[in-house]
């Protein structure tokens, strides 16, 4: 039998992303599945000094009426409070407590520095780390150019941990780990062969959320809390879409297999029920890029699956993917909320800088189908693309301004390595080559310093991205002044969430009557 390895999972998280990642909870069960004990330290909650000098982000998602004010908690126990304790304190006292022998970070390209300086304040406890997510399987020189990372994993995890933690356990070699990129003593780094993509239907249906503990397992969402707990469908992405690395995870495995699979419906199920009996879950999100990737065949499955389970769920998808059929079905099943990436109003721009090659008309016309369902949207966008004018972007306004949606999302490019915007953004001098984007220095104001549209134009607009779309446009030249005047700002968006927010969130059980 194998010694039990101590794995401290480190997950630098930003503030508003509640939602429980699906991937730290599955390689935590597997883990204890193999006799290894976990724990974590999650900043979801924390105070951090980066956040507060540019942009804090509950302030900055409520200024730019990117999420509403929340209304109906009175439970202390739920408020989203800013833990108020420093950070690498209290990571110190866990690993004292805990005495892992491995610290785990997950991070994202704008989580990084965090989880970096995290570790770094912790290197002289002794405790060796292997970093894994996004961005290390995409910047890996990136960040083996810091000295106290220990390892890092390229491409996915859920082998490599486990192996890793064997070798540790049992005080073996664990350079030769699949996956892993390791540093030797004399600083050289070992660059180990990549297995090919986990059967995602052969990981176990009970995952350890609650490693993450109950306090995680409430979302602020469309300005209620909902006990919501993450279910992944589908693992990739078959789009093309220039702003994401889901194309580059498809060459990544290209000779090793295929990056995007699906989950059967039988371990979905089965997955939704141990929540609900576990966890007592009232509210599903679909952990999907785009939710409506299925076939005809498997989406009238998914229908016939889900009848049974008779919880509100949220999703996201592509405008491509509506049609009335699929949405009469989905809402007869349960759902509640579902999110529509857009990202870009202008046709050539969206088609040839974006890669999403449909036409303007056929996305009017496919949404009018949410509407006339009554089904709850928002929509997502993007501006701060490279060679992106103001002009441009309010093309982007203007299209939104047809939809009926319920919440306008708008955000700030972040060229994240791995993806095809990156690496136009670098051809075109934007930014260079060996930058890491971070949290605060790029969520709210951007990183491309662009001359047409420098980053602070950028922000102004991001902030007032909302307004346009939903005030009628005598009233325009306002919304101009609340770009450069905060009190016009706060005036405009106190009358934004009254005229458009205060009425339109029902009730969730009145929302989704007679499912129950």
């Amino acid at each position: 039998m194998n010694k039990k390895a101590r794995v401290l999972f480190v997950y630098p998280n930003e503030r508003q992303m509640s939602t429980i990642p699906p991937a730290i909870a599955l390689l935590s069960q597997l883990l204890k599945q193999d006799g290894h004990l976990t724990d974590i330290f999650d900043t979801t909650f924390y105070e951090f000094e980066d956040d507060i000098k540019l942009e804090d982000g509950d302030k900055g998602g409520a200024y730019s009426l990117q999420h509403r004010p929340i209304s109906d908690v009175d439970d202390d126990n739920l408020h989203f409070k800013k833990n108020k304790q420093e950070a690498s304190q209290d990571l110190r006292k866990k690993i004292l407590e805990f005495k892992p022998d491995l610290l785990a970070v997950s991070c994202s390209e704008t989580t990084f520095m965090r989880g970096l300086r995290l570790i770094s304040q912790t290197r002289d406890l002794g405790i060796k780390n292997v970093f894994g997510g996004v961005f290390p399987t995409f910047g890996p020189h990136l960040v083996m150019n810091f000295n106290d990372v220990d390892m890092l994993c390229v491409g996915e995890g859920e082998n490599a941990i486990v192996d890793l933690a064997n070798c540790i356990a049992n005080k073996e070699d664990y350079s030769n780990v699949t996956n892993l990129w390791v540093r030797q003593k004399d600083n050289s780094i070992k660059k180990n062969t990549m297995t090919k993509p986990v059967d995602i239907n052969k990981l176990p249906t009970i995952t350890d959320i609650g490693i993450f503990g109950e306090k995680r397992f409430y979302r602020p969402m469309g300005g209620k809390i909902r006990r919501l707990l993450p279910v992944e469908t589908h693992r990739g992405c078959p789009y093309t879409c220039t702003f994401c690395n889901s194309p580059s995870q498809n060459r990544l495995y290209a000779n090793n297999g295929s990056f995007f699979r699906k989950k059967s419906m039988k371990l979905i199920k089965e997955e939704i029920e141990n929540h609900i009996k576990m966890w007592k879950v009232e509210y599903i999100y679909f952990w999907a890029d785009t939710f409506l990737a299925w076939s005809p065949k498997e989406f009238d499955a998914f229908c016939e699956m889900y009848k049974d389970i008779k919880l509100p769920f949220w999703c996201q998808t592509r405008i491509e993917t509506i049609s009335e059929e699929k949405f009469k079905k989905l809402k007869e099943v349960g759902l509640h909320r579902i999110t529509f990436g857009m990202e870009h109003g202008n046709e050539k721009f969206r088609r040839e800088v974006v890669k999403r090659p449909y036409s303007n008309k056929l996305a009017i016309e496919l949404m009018k189908i949410p509407t006339e369902l009554d089904i709850t949207f928002s929509v997502n966008n993007i501006i701060g693309f490279p060679g992106e004018t103001r002009e441009l972007a309010f093309d982007t306004i203007e299209l939104n301004r047809h939809f009926k949606s319920d919440d306008t999302s708008c955000s700030v490019l972040i060229p994240f390595h791995g993806t095809e915007i990156r690496r136009i953004a670098e051809q075109q001098g934007l930014l260079k080559k060996d930058s890491i984007s971070a949290i605060g220095n790029s969520s709210e104001a951007g990183v491309l310093d662009m001359p047409q549209w420098p980053k602070k134009e950028v922000a102004k607009l991001r902030n007032t991205f909302a307004m346009y779309v939903k005030f009628p446009r005598d009233r325009w030249p306002e919304i101009k002044k609340a770009e450069d005047d905060p009190e016009v700002h706060a005036k405009l968006s106190q009358e934004f969430i009254d005229t458009y927010w205060s009425h339109r969130d029902d009730d969730l059980r009145e929302a989704v009557k007679g499912l129950f």
